[in-house]
Formats: structure tokens, sequence, C-alpha cells
């Protein structure tokens, strides 16, 4: 990996204030219990893509204050997926550069 793609990681893990012992989980397909299967399976879906293009994520990652959790968060371009059932309460929740995946 080069310097520059590092560079773009380490500041995603930092603009988002991402809890240090998320780290360790980078490329891990992790589930929420309350996930439903339809979520999951679209978990798995956009991170199998997003690992076949070479880009780095988290999954159900939590910032360092504990209040925001993130199904994906696409490491190197910065980009939130929000996997939901329900886009209208997603809606009030997201940041600008976030996608949200209706199942």
């Amino acid at each position: 990996m080069n310097k520059n793609k590092w560079m773009r990681i380490n500041n995603t893990l930092r603009n988002r204030k991402i809890h240090h012992d998320q780290v360790k989980h980078i490329n891990c397909v992790r589930f929420h219990p309350k996930e439903s299967f339809k979520q999951r399976m679209k978990k798995c879906e956009i991170a199998s893509k997003l690992y076949s293009d070479g880009i780095p994520f988290l999954t159900e990652a939590w910032t360092a204050d504990r209040k925001k959790r993130f199904d994906i968060l696409d490491l190197e371009n910065d980009i939130d997926y929000e996997i939901t059932t329900d886009i209208k309460k997603e809606l009030k929740k997201t940041y600008k550069g976030d996608e949200i995946v209706k199942v």
C-alpha cells in the first residue's frame, strides 16, 4: 500500500474519531445482533465489493465517544454506508458524503 493511501485511511480514522480498538478489525465483516438477514446479506455484498476493489473498510465501527456506529465505513474514500429498512429515519442522522442503502 502506498503512502498516499495510508494517509487517506489515517485521515478518515482521525476525522470520524474512530475508537482505537476498532482499527484491528479492518476488512473484517462483523454483524450487529439486531440486524435482519437482509441487512446482513447487503452488508456482505458491499464489503465483498470493497474488498475485491482493494478498498479497506470497517464494519460495526464505533466513534471514540460511542455516539455513532457505522454499518460500513470505507476508509479510503471516507464514505459511511448505512444499511437500513427505514430511509426516513436514517436521513435525519447522515453526514455529507454518506450513502444510505435500503434493503
